[in-house]
């Protein structure tokens, strides 16, 4: 069964309130892989670590994301099954493990992958995190994306179709990217999106609230009230989800920049309480306030952009 990152630290310890690290790898094999189609020639994965978007046609295969290495094998098994095709072409989300599992297998048959500049560098060097006490080293130069970009957005057509991607600013890392399909009104919107859980904002790659706040609005103007959303992990979602997150995101960078410049500690700040009002809808706050917190130590000078009271 795959292990979230997001699982892995989930609360708080005694008055100190830090976090308790994760003593376990990060990554494991799936369990199984389950294929759903989403309509002529697109098909969701899910079980490979992280969800995969199967796009499919008279050209061949492109996916967006290649699940985590653990499950790479039998995920392009069952792509080469449903399709008779090996995929030539793979976008990147962002840098985390359960996304690029496949980019080793398919940079080496010369497959097109695609992210932002930020993911490839990250790719080549050593990623200290130290919110799961865990080092990744670099990948290999063939499982690097061979083409990035670094601002805005850009487009190519694949089996006649147009698939548009553009860059989300350091918010789940500093190398977010969307990968939007809009002639079927459908975005793949990596690890921005959280569902079923609080977003992780993952600072040890510069991911923050700020830049999270940033990419959620952003993608609002990409959206439609019909548009379908799928994200890393979890199930399909909307413009309304998206909204929701946006406001619980906003709610908690006031309260952050509130805190901050009242001098007050991390233990008060827990003690507060801070989203209570949205624990029902979003699970457990543990890792996410962490996460918040400590990511916005390097832009305490930005944080009031983001309080919604004067």
């Amino acid at each position: 069964m795959s292990i979230s990152r997001r699982t892995l630290l989930s609360r708080s310890l005694g008055a100190s309130a830090t976090l308790a690290l994760a003593s376990t790898p990060v990554f494991a094999a799936s369990a199984a892989l389950s294929w759903l189609d989403l309509g002529p020639g697109l098909s969701l994965v899910t079980g490979a670590g992280g969800n995969v978007l199967v796009q499919s046609g008279p050209k061949g295969v492109a996916l967006v994301d290649g699940g985590n290495a653990a499950s790479s094998k039998a995920l392009l098994k069952l792509i080469k099954d449903k399709t008779s095709n090996t995929p030539s072409l793979l976008f990147n989300t962002h840098c985390h493990r359960d996304q690029i599992g496949s980019n080793s297998t398919l940079g080496k048959a010369n497959a097109t992958i695609i992210a932002h500049e930020n993911t490839r560098l990250w790719l080549t060097t050593e990623i200290i995190s130290k919110w799961e006490n865990e080092v990744y080293k670099p990948v290999t130069a063939r499982a690097l994306p061979n083409k990035t970009f670094w601002y805005d957005n850009e487009k190519l057509s694949f089996n006649g179709e147009t698939i548009e991607y553009g860059y989300l600013p350091q918010a789940h890392t500093d190398g977010d990217m969307y990968v939007r399909f809009p002639n079927r009104d459908l975005i793949m919107a990596g690890g921005v999106v959280a569902v079923g859980a609080y977003p992780l904002l993952d600072y040890s790659t510069n991911g923050w609230i700020g830049g999270m706040i940033n990419s959620l609005q952003q993608l609002l103007t990409l959206c439609y009230d019909s548009t379908r959303i799928f994200a890393s992990e979890g199930t399909e979602v909307n413009k309304a989800h998206v909204q929701a997150q946006l406001d619980m995101c906003m709610d908690l960078a006031d309260k952050i920049a509130t805190h901050y410049y009242k001098g007050g500690t991390y233990t008060e700040f827990l003690a507060t309480k801070p989203t209570a009002a949205f624990d029902a809808t979003w699970g457990d706050p543990a890792l996410f306030l962490h996460q918040a917190y400590e990511g916005t130590l390097p832009h305490v000078t930005e944080i009031r952009r983001y309080s919604i009271r004067r």
